[in-house]
C-alpha cells in the first residue's frame, strides 16, 4: 500500500513540472490589433535649454611631457686619494658655496708640503738668495757665484795686461813660459764665468721648478677638504661669480673611514631654484615655440600649476625622433617642485580669433565618436563633431557645427535623434 502511495505522488509531481515547462515556454503575446506604435517622431514634445554657439579668441598652446632638472647639477669627486676623516653634512642640507662638504687625512700631503718646502730652500741657498725673484728679467749677474766667477775673470785679465807688458819689453822682462801660463789663466777664468753664469741659470730654473712644487703640494693639501662649488655660470658676465647660488645635498656615498682614490664620486648636488623642465616637441611645433613664451606646467604631486618660460631652444632637430628640445625655467622659491620630478607643459604660442566653444556638458561620447545635440525644425538631431583645444570647462569644435547652430548644452537622459523638443533659453546665471 505505501508503494502505490509513493508512486502516485510522484507521477502528480512529474505532471505539475511539465505544466509550468509548458506555460514558461509559450511566446508573449502580440499587442492587440489596431493598437498604435509610437516612435520618436511622435512622442510629444519636451523641453530642452537651447543655446548658441560661442565664438571667442582662443590662446592656442603646445603641449609636451618633460623631466625637471636643477639650475646646476653637479658630482662632487675626490681630487686627491686618502682615507675619509671627516663628513660634514648630509642628504637635504642647502649650502652656499665655498661651504666644506668632507675632508680627508692630510698627514701625508703635510708630509709631501715639508718636503717640497725643504728642497725649494736649499735650491734658494746654493742660489744665495732668501726669496725667489718673481720677474722673468732677474739678471743672474747678481747672484754671489756668478760675481765672484767675474771678479776673478777681472783679476785675471789684469795680471795678463801686465804680464803682456813686461813681456813687450826689450829685452822681456817676462819668459814667454809665464806670459802663456797668465794667458792662460785669464782664458780658464773668462770660461769659469761664462759657466757660472749658466749654472746660476740653471739653478734658478730648478728652484722655480721647486717653488711650482710647493705650490702644487699646498694645493693637494687644500683639496684634502673638498667643499661646494663657487664659480661663474652661463649667462652672467665674464669673470662674474653669481653670489645668489645654492645647492641642496641629494646624494651622500661616502662615510667616515672610507679609503677613496681620485675621482671617487662623493656627494651629488642640485640647485633647486629656479629649476629647468627639458621638454621634446615635435617638429611640425617648430614655428610655434619661441623664446620668452610664457608656460604653465604640472606635476602629479600637486593639483596648482605652476608658471614658466621659455629659456632656451635647441636650434638643431634630432634626426632620429624628428623633435626639438626646448628648456623651460621654473622659478622655484618655495621648493615645492622637485629635481627629476616628471611633468607635463602647455607652452603659450599664437593667439587665435573667432574659434567656436562649446560645454563640455553638451558632448555625448559613443564608441569614441564625440556628437552633439542641435535643435532644428523643433526637433533634436545628432551631430558628429571634431574637437580641438580644451579652455576651462569649454571645448572647441574645428568640425562639425556653424556659428549660427543651436546647441544642446545639457541634453537630458534618454533624448536621441528626432526627438520633438520644445526650446527653452538659457536660465539666468547659467543655472541648469
Amino acid at each position: 500500500m505505501g508503494t502505490h502511495r509513493i508512486v502516485a505522488a510522484l507521477h502528480a509531481l512529474s505532471c505539475a513540472l511539465a505544466a509550468s515547462l509548458a506555460a514558461c515556454s509559450q511566446a508573449p503575446s502580440a499587442p492587440a490589433a489596431g493598437a498604435p506604435v509610437v516612435n520618436a517622431a511622435q512622442r510629444d514634445p519636451i523641453d530642452v535649454v537651447v543655446a548658441g554657439v560661442e565664438g571667442a579668441a582662443v590662446q592656442r598652446h603646445v603641449r609636451a611631457t618633460g623631466t625637471l632638472f636643477g639650475e646646476e647639477q653637479t658630482l662632487i669627486a675626490a681630487k686627491v686619494a686618502g682615507r675619509v676623516e671627516a663628513v660634514f653634512h648630509d642628504m637635504g642640507d642647502e649650502l652656499e658655496p665655498g661651504e666644506p662638504l668632507l675632508r680627508i687625512d692630510g698627514v701625508d700631503y703635510e708630509l709631501a708640503l715639508a718636503e717640497r718646502r725643504r728642497a725649494f730652500e736649499q735650491a734658494l741657498a746654493r742660489l744665495g738668495l732668501e726669496t725667489l725673484p718673481k720677474s722673468e728679467d732677474f739678471s743672474v749677474d747678481t747672484l754671489p757665484a756668478v760675481e765672484r766667477a767675474r771678479l776673478q775673470a777681472e783679476n785675471a785679465k789684469a795680471r795678463f795686461e801686465r804680464g803682456q807688458t813686461l813681456h813687450r819689453r826689450t829685452p822681456p822682462a817676462m819668459s814667454d813660459q809665464d806670459f802663456a801660463d797668465i794667458e792662460t789663466a785669464w782664458e780658464v777664468a773668462q770660461a769659469d764665468h761664462q759657466l757660472a753664469r749658466l749654472n746660476a741659470k740653471a739653478q734658478l730654473a730648478e728652484a722655480r721648478a721647486l717653488e711650482a712644487q710647493v705650490a702644487s703640494a699646498v694645493q693637494r693639501l687644500a683639496d684634502t677638504t673638498h667643499v661646494v662649488p663657487r664659480g661663474q655660470r652661463p649667462g652672467t658676465a665674464a669673470g662674474v661669480v653669481d653670489a645668489s647660488a645654492e645647492y641642496v645635498v641629494t646624494a651622500r656615498r661616502v662615510s667616515v673611514g672610507d679609503y677613496v682614490s681620485i675621482g671617487a664620486p662623493m656627494f651629488e648636488l642640485v640647485d633647486p631654484d629656479p629649476l629647468k623642465l627639458r621638454v621634446r616637441v615635435p617638429e611640425r611645433e617648430v614655428a610655434h615655440v619661441t623664446l620668452g613664451a610664457k608656460a604653465q606646467l604640472s606635476v602629479d604631486a600637486y593639483t596648482t600649476k605652476f608658471d614658466g618660460r621659455v629659456a632656451r631652444i635647441n636650434p638643431a632637430v634630432d634626426a632620429r625622433t624628428r623633435t626639438f628640445e626646448v628648456e623651460i625655467a621654473v622659478p622655484n622659491g618655495d621648493r615645492r617642485l622637485r629635481a627629476g620630478s616628471f611633468a607635463k607643459v602647455e607652452i603659450e604660442s599664437e593667439s587665435d580669433d573667432g574659434v567656436l566653444l562649446i560645454p563640455r556638458t553638451a558632448l555625448t561620447v559613443f564608441a569614441g565618436v564625440h556628437k552633439v545635440f542641435v535643435v532644428e525644425d523643433g526637433k533634436a538631431l545628432e551631430r558628429v563633431v571634431t574637437l580641438g583645444q580644451e579652455v576651462g570647462e569649454r571645448v572647441e569644435v574645428i568640425k562639425g557645427l556653424a556659428a549660427a547652430d543651436r546647441i544642446v548644452p545639457a541634453p537630458p537622459a534618454g533624448l536621441s535623434s528626432g526627438t520633438p523638443v520644445r526650446a527653452l533659453p538659457p536660465k539666468p546665471g547659467g543655472e541648469k
